[in-house]
C-alpha cells in the first residue's frame, strides 16, 4: 500500500555544517617525516615522472594524496625552460593560480599579479588541498600549517627553525573584492586560527577556502626560513644545501622550487579540518488507525481465495511494521528503513516511523 506524503506535514528539511579531521580517516593532525618534530613517518611523497615533478609534488598521507605544492613565478624565472619564445613552467603556473582565483585580468597583463597586503607578489608557493579530502572546503580558523628546515649558517652552525600559519577569519571579515570562488583570507602567524601577528604587520599569503588553495608569498615565506647556502657532509666533502624557502629564481632545471615547499612542509606538521554541508531530510510515515492492518506476507493468507488464515484476525488483524519504504513519483524505490524492532499495528492503534536522509 503506498501513502503520500504532505510535504507541509510530514516532512521537515534541516541544513548543518559539519567538520572532520582532513585527513584519511578522520585524522586531524599529521606529523611530518623528518627527524626535526614530534612525530614523524606521516607525510609522504608520491612517485612522479621527471616532468611532472616540474610542476608539483604530490604530498600523501597512508598512501593517499592530500595535497598538491608548486612554485609560480610571474615572468618564469625558476624555470629550465623559460626563453625569450617560450612561457617557462612557473609563469604557466602562476597565471593558472591568478586566472583561478583571482577576480582582476589587468593584474597579469600589467605584471601585477597577487597582491598581499597591498604589496605585488612576483612569486608564490602554492598548496592545494585534495577535494576529496577537504568535502566542501577547509575550514576556516581551525588549521595549522607547520614549516620547518634552515634559517641562517653553515655547516654545523646551521640553525633548525619552524614557523606556523593560519587564517585571520576569527576577528577579520574576509578580504575585499573576494575571489570567483568565494571567501578570502589573510595568511598570519598563529595556530588553529589564534593570530599571533596581524595581517597589517605581515601577511604570509591568502587563503581561499572553497577552493582549498593556500597561496604563499616566496619573499615572505624566504623571510621566515631562508635555508642555507649549504654545509659539508662530515667526511664525503660533499656540499648540501640546507631546506629553506628562499626561491631559486635561475633559469636552470635544479632550481626545483616546489620541491622546498614540499620539503618544509614534511619536516613540519600540519592540523586541518574538512568542513561539508549536510541536508537532512526527516519523514514522518503515519500509520492511522484504518491503515496498513493487512500485509501481502504470505503468511497471513490462505488458499487460492487469499481468505485470512487465523480466524481470530478477521475482525481484530494483527500487522507488524518492519520497515518502511520511500518511493519516488515513479513508485520506483529510493530509500528503506529498517526498525530494530517491529511494531504492532491493528485498527485500535497508530503508528508513526521517522525516517531520516541525509545527503
Amino acid at each position: 500500500m503506498f501513502k503520500d506524503l504532505n510535504p507541509a506535514e510530514d516532512t521537515i528539511t534541516t541544513q548543518v555544517t559539519v567538520t572532520n579531521g582532513f585527513f584519511d580517516g578522520g585524522v586531524g593532525t599529521v606529523n611530518g617525516n623528518a627527524v626535526i618534530g614530534p612525530g614523524g613517518g606521516n607525510l609522504t611523497t608520491s612517485s612522479l615522472s621527471t616532468t611532472q615533478k616540474k610542476y608539483y609534488y604530490n604530498i600523501q598521507y597512508n598512501s593517499k594524496d592530500h595535497f598538491g605544492v608548486t612554485y609560480g613565478h610571474i615572468a618564469g624565472s625558476g624555470s629550465d625552460d623559460e626563453s625569450a619564445t617560450t612561457e617557462g613552467t612557473t609563469q604557466a603556473i602562476y597565471k593558472q593560480f591568478y586566472n583561478f582565483l583571482e577576480p582582476k585580468a589587468e593584474h597579469l597583463r600589467d605584471r601585477t599579479g597577487f597582491i598581499m597586503n597591498a604589496v605585488t607578489q612576483s612569486d608564490c608557493y602554492f598548496i592545494v588541498a585534495e577535494r576529496l579530502q577537504m568535502k566542501d572546503r577547509i575550514n576556516p580558523g581551525t588549521w595549522t600549517l607547520t614549516f620547518s628546515g634552515s634559517s641562517t649558517g653553515l655547516g654545523n652552525k646551521a640553525t633548525a627553525s619552524a614557523f606556523s600559519l593560519t587564517d585571520d577569519s576569527k576577528t577579520q571579515d574576509p578580504l575585499t573584492p573576494g575571489s570567483p570562488f568565494g571567501e578570502v583570507y589573510s595568511i598570519v602567524s598563529g595556530a588553529a586560527g589564534d593570530v599571533h601577528t596581524g595581517a597589517s604587520d605581515k601577511t604570509y599569503g591568502h587563503f581561499y577556502p572553497d577552493a582549498g588553495v593556500f597561496a604563499l608569498s616566496a619573499a615572505q615565506m624566504s623571510s621566515s626560513l631562508p635555508g642555507t647556502k649549504g654545509f659539508l657532509l662530515s667526511g664525503s666533502g660533499f656540499i648540501k644545501a640546507g631546506n629553506g624557502l628562499a626561491p631559486d629564481t635561475r633559469t636552470v632545471a635544479a632550481a626545483d622550487n616546489a620541491n622546498k615547499i614540499r620539503m618544509a612542509l614534511q619536516k613540519g606538521s600540519v592540523t586541518m579540518r574538512s568542513e561539508e554541508k549536510q541536508y537532512i531530510y526527516d519523514y514522518f510515515c503515519r500509520a492511522r488507525a484504518n491503515e496498513f492492518n493487512y500485509t501481502n506476507n504470505v503468511t497471513f493468507w490462505s488458499g487460492s481465495d487469499y481468505a485470512i488464515r487465523h480466524s481470530d484476525m478477521v475482525q481484530n488483524p494483527q500487522t507488524y511494521i518492519s520497515e518502511v519504504g520511500l518511493y519516488d513519483a515513479q513508485n520506483s524505490l529510493v530509500a528503506i528503513g529498517r526498525l530494530s524492532s517491529p511494531i504492532n499495528k491493528n485498527f485500535s492503534s497508530e503508528a508513526i516511523v521517522k525516517v531520516r536522509l541525509t545527503y
